[in-house]
């Protein structure tokens, strides 16, 4: 059985990501009359969505070393407030 042979696709070539070159997206029945830019403009969003797992961590070690950086200066705050009460 063959189905889908006149599937409308968009192709996104330009994925600035490190282990992708490109993505390809097939456009719902029900939306293949959308205009080729608004279709674009949807594929881009959808990928811009998509985060992935080596990110997330980056973004995690940053916020963790940004907690300690605060704990730090607010520990260095209370020796010197201490010491300078005294």
């Amino acid at each position: 059985m063959i189905k889908g042979v006149n599937k409308r696709v968009v192709e996104i070539t330009s994925t600035d990501h490190e282990y992708f070159e490109k993505a390809v997206l097939y456009v719902k029945a029900d939306k293949s009359d959308t205009p080729a830019e608004r279709l674009g403009e949807e594929a881009r969003e959808y990928l811009g969505r998509i985060v992935p797992v080596k990110r997330q961590r980056e973004s995690t070690l940053v916020f963790k070393i940004a907690i300690a950086s605060a704990a730090l200066l607010l520990i260095l705050l209370v020796i010197y407030l201490s010491v300078c009460v005294f």
